[in-house]
Parts: C-alpha cells; structure tokens; sequence
C-alpha cells in the first residue's frame, strides 16, 4: 500500500473517530441540564479557540536536536523545504491529543464515563484502533 494512500487511510479513521466521539459527546449532553450543557460546550470553545490561534501564529526558528534516523525518515516523507512543516504538524497533532485526553479526563471526572454502549459502537466501527 502507497505512503500517501496510508495517510489518506489514517485521516479517514481519524475523522470517523472523531465525528463518532462527537456524536457520542452530543447524546451524553442531552442528559446534562442547561447550565452543565452551557460549561462543557465553553469548555470546548475555549479548546478550539486556542487551537486556532496557535496554528495562525507566525512561525519561529528554533533549534531542536533529534536523532538521526529520525532526521533522514522526515526529510525523505516531507520533500524538499517541508521538513518545518512536517515537524509543526506532529506537534500540533501530538498537542492536539494530550489536550483531547485532557478534556476526556475533566469530562469523565464531571460527568462519568462514556456508556458502554457508545465504545461498543466505536469498537465495531474502527476494530483496528488502540
């Protein structure tokens, strides 16, 4: 299988993943009453709202010592004058998660984990996902 047809693959998991957690966040608030609704959707406002902002802000060069493996793979993924580029959106992307794993943790700790209906339903959609 192609590189770019993985990552075409990846990307299509990953927004089926994220539209199944979005479904499932959505029929868990309709429990919640007005006022809970209201704090968890500022909540995630506030998450996108520094997402955005953090991916409109101007670049800076920074120095950052990776070995050299690591070095020669995203050169040879990114291509030609990409390798900033290639690195920022790792970093967005792992950023991304820890503040999603966060939000699941304040979520959870609020108002309990999601039912076990819901990740059965995710399981049976994505058998493959960790």
């Amino acid at each position: 299988m192609g590189t770019v047809h993985m990552e075409q693959e990846t990307a299509g998991h990953e927004r089926e993943a994220r539209v199944l957690r979005e479904r499932a966040l959505l029929e868990e608030m309709r429990s919640l009453s007005p006022g809970e609704a209201r704090a968890m959707l500022r909540l995630l406002h506030r998450t996108v709202e520094k997402r955005t902002e953090e991916e409109e802000e101007r670049a800076r060069k920074v120095s950052v010592s990776m070995p050299e493996s690591l070095v020669d793979a995203v050169r040879e993924r990114a291509g030609r004058g990409e390798f900033s580029r290639y690195i920022s959106e790792a970093v967005a992307t792992r950023l991304e998660r820890e503040r999603l794993i966060e939000l699941n943790l304040l979520l959870e700790e609020e108002y309990g984990p999601v039912s076990e209906e819901y990740l059965a339903e995710a399981e049976a959609a994505w058998p493959d996902a960790d």
